[in-house]
Order: C-alpha cells, then sequence, then structure tokens
C-alpha cells in the first residue's frame, strides 16, 4: 500500500486528490494509495513500494531541525522573473529542484532535473494551480516518475481549468487527462518556439521518417539472432526487429547483413536495433532506437539514409518527446515483468498502456512490448495498439511455427484495420 501525507495547510488539496484516486483504483493504474494529514511535520511524505521521498511547495528549509525536502517544488512567480537561461543552469545543477508553470513567452513551462541535465514541457496555459499540485503528489503516490508526474499534473491542470464551468457530466468525465490537446510539449530542438523561449539546447532538427511501407504491423518478433529473423520471415510474419544486446559478438555485422538481406528477400519490415551506422551502410529498412540512443545518434543521417525510425518510451514524458521526433513508430513498454532485458522502469500494465494509446491516437503505429506471452496478447491487442512485440512467446515455444501461427489468429484479423498511423481511438479500454 503506498502512502500520501500531507501537512495541514495542504488539506484543501484534498477536494482534487480524493476524486482521483477513484479512476486510479478503478483502472489499476497503482497500488491502493492512503491518505493522511499529519500536524507535525512541515514536508509532504510520500511512500511507495519503490520509493520514499518529501516535497514542499516553495519550502526554505529554515532552521538545521527541518531537513530539505527530496523535491523542492518552485510553482508561485512575482516578476521580474528569472533568465531562463540560468534557470536552466539551476535546475540541472540541483536534483531536488522542480520549477512549475514558469511564466515565458505566450506560456509557461515546468522544468525538472534528468542525469546532470534540465528537462522541460512547454503549454500556451497553465491551467489551474491546485489540480496540478494534486495530480503531481497522487503520480508520485502512484509510483509514476517524476516527469511523467510532472506531465500528468500540467495536463490535469489543463483539462481541470478547461471544463471547470462545464455541466456536471463533463466534470464526472474529467478525472484522469486523456485528451492529447491538454498535454504540454517536450521542449526538444525540434519545438518551434525554441529559440525565442530562451532554452539551451544542442542538436540538429531532423525532418520527419519515413512511414512503414506495411501496414499489417500486427505482430513483431524481437529476436536476437539473424538465424531467428530468417526463421520467422519463413513462416510469415512481415515485421521484426534484430536485438543483440552484444556488441561484442564476433560476427555482429555479418548477422545485421544477414538479417537485412533476408527482410528484402521476403518483403518484409526488419528493423536493427541500435546499431544504426551498420543499418545506414547496409540499407536497413529501419532502426529501433532506446531513449538513450537519441541524443548519441545521428539522426539526420539515418533520416536522409531513408531508414525507419522506431522509438523505445516508459511513460508518459517519453511519448511525448519520441512524438517531437515525427518516428515511424513507438514502443510502449514494458508492459509485464521480463527476463529479456534489464529495466529501468516498472512495468506499466495494460491499463496505462491504454491510457498511453490513447494520448497517441491516430498520430504514428504504437508497437507494445515487454513480457507479452500467448496468453496476455489479446487484452494488449485490444488497446488498439498498431502492433505486439513478442520475444520468449516465440523463441522458448516448444513449437515456434505453432506460436506464431496462434499469435496471427488473434493479431492479423484486425492488422488490416490499421492505416499508417494507428487504429481509431474507439479500441481503447480507457
Amino acid at each position: 500500500m503506498n502512502t500520501l501525507s500531507l501537512p495541514p495547510h495542504l488539506m484543501p488539496l484534498l477536494m482534487h486528490i480524493e476524486p482521483l484516486l477513484v479512476p486510479a483504483e478503478l483502472y489499476q493504474l497503482g497500488d491502493t494509495v492512503t491518505v493522511t494529514v499529519h500536524s507535525n511535520e512541515p514536508l509532504i511524505g510520500i511512500k511507495t513500494m519503490t520509493k520514499a521521498c518529501s516535497l514542499a511547495f516553495n519550502f526554505v528549509a529554515a532552521d538545521e531541525d527541518c531537513a530539505p525536502p527530496t523535491y523542492q517544488i518552485w510553482d508561485q512567480w512575482l516578476a521580474p522573473f528569472t533568465e531562463l537561461a540560468q534557470l536552466q543552469q539551476k535546475v540541472a545543477a540541483d536534483p531536488s529542484l522542480v520549477v512549475c508553470g514558469f511564466p515565458v513567452n505566450d506560456g509557461c513551462m515546468d522544468i525538472w532535473h534528468h542525469q546532470g541535465q534540465a528537462r522541460a514541457v512547454y503549454c500556451r496555459y497553465s491551467g489551474a494551480s491546485e489540480a496540478q499540485r494534486a495530480m503531481l503528489l497522487v503520480a508520485l503516490a502512484l509510483d509514476y516518475p517524476l516527469e511523467d508526474a510532472v506531465v500528468l499534473a500540467r495536463a490535469y491542470a489543463r483539462s481541470y481549468h478547461e471544463h471547470r464551468y462545464d455541466n456536471q457530466q463533463a466534470q464526472s468525465e474529467l478525472v484522469w487527462p486523456t485528451d492529447a490537446k491538454v498535454f504540454p510539449r517536450a521542449l526538444t530542438v525540434h519545438h518551434p518556439q525554441i529559440k525565442q523561449l530562451g532554452w539551451l539546447i544542442d542538436g540538429q532538427e531532423v525532418a520527419p521518417f519515413a512511414a512503414l511501407g506495411l501496414s499489417k504491423l500486427g505482430l513483431y518478433p524481437v529476436l536476437e539472432s539473424a538465424d531467428w529473423v530468417e526463421r520467422v520471415l519463413q513462416v510469415g510474419v512481415k515485421t521484426t526487429q534484430l536485438r543483440i544486446k552484444n556488441s561484442q559478438v564476433s560476427d555482429l555485422e555479418h548477422q545485421i547483413q544477414q538479417a537485412i538481406v533476408a527482410g528484402e528477400l521476403a518483403q518484409a519490415q526488419v528493423f536493427i536495433n541500435d546499431y544504426w551506422l551498420l543499418a545506414i551502410k547496409h540499407h536497413a529498412y529501419g532502426v529501433h532506437l532506446g531513449q538513450e540512443d537519441l541524443d548519441g545518434a545521428d539522426l539526420v543521417a539515418i533520416q536522409q539514409a531513408g531508414l525507419r525510425l522506431g522509438i523505445s518510451t516508459h511513460g508518459y514524458y517519453e511519448i511525448l518527446r519520441a512524438l517531437e521526433y515525427q518516428p515511424s513508430y513507438i514502443a510502449l513498454g514494458h508492459i509485464f515483468a521480463t527476463s529479456t532485458k534489464d529495466m529501468p522502469s516498472l512495468p506499466q500494465g495494460v491499463a496505462r498502456l491504454a491510457l498511453y494509446q490513447k494520448l497517441i491516437g491516430a498520430r504514428v503505429p504504437t508497437v507494445a512490448i515487454g513480457g507479452i506471452t500467448i496468453e496476455r496478447v489479446a487484452k494488449v491487442w485490444r488497446t488498439g495498439v498498431s502492433g505486439v512485440a513478442v520475444v520468449s512467446a516465440i523463441t522458448q515455444a516448444a513449437d515456434p511455427a505453432l506460436a506464431i501461427a496462434e499469435l496471427h489468429k488473434i493479431l492479423v484479423p484486425n492488422a488490416e484495420d490499421v492505416a499508417v498511423g494507428g487504429r481509431n481511438d474507439k479500441h481503447c479500454a480507457l
């Protein structure tokens, strides 16, 4: 059980917090959250299975007996404002500092620390401040990472502001942000106002990546060798990925070339995970990159070579960031616990997957990945994703060809409904 403990002066937030916990419980977005109010502690306390942290809004420790919070949330602003570049550098140097609703040209920004850098999202208007605070706390108590909690908080604040004067039915539908228009945009080199805002960022803007040639995403095996790629292509798989985790394997380049040639012969979409230089060299159909690879890979070279691009994501912020690059598809994971790869995040679960799919909608095809077995495929597919990636469901099956046939029975009939860009949102669970 997770806990959220408030000091007395923040009791008014309960009117926002309690309604948010209803859909969280109903859709199993996280463990049950118990909310309490304490009288002898000035900080907000949050405990989950993976973390214990404290927060304060615009709090400065007054004496040595009052420990500084894990996160110090700045969300009240009076002119004149700090230069954005200075604030960006301050957040980059201080992991505890989280800036919410900082006023900038024609809008506001939310800024937080990530591995020695500052990350940010931007939107035109901030929304309701108490609603924003409440969602931030609820999301953290549900074990969302800080970056996702900040994004959810801004989206909910904007939703609440838009609907607070509407009728009761509209208000009751407000409880969890799902409409893409209320979510902020990730501030990357692709943002049209990046220079005007004064945000300091490296990188070169890249044109949209080529669309998928085949809309039959459906089954998407992720495989550890070129031999496995050939095997699945021979039994009718049309989209697959070669993921060789050991970069020191002696025949790495040969396997990549072998997989690419096999894909060309089968007229299939074969993606190469990570090794983008070799993928370009041997004219691969596409490349798949993780979030950590986006900063290091030459995306312009990949795009200009005509390769498709798939990007891994693990939550709201990474989805918003990936959308800025206009990739060929976005992978959503990991959905269930998996032993095939060490993961930095928690399993997302089907309920969160459905919310991510609703956010993305028809903008770009999506692929669910992570711990998906034959028994789980149907409920994953019902969330509306364009494809379902499997690993051990095929490679550890007693009869891989039979396993593929069983997966096709679930996935292929609906794959014809997938235009490049995904199915209609009516298929989403939420």
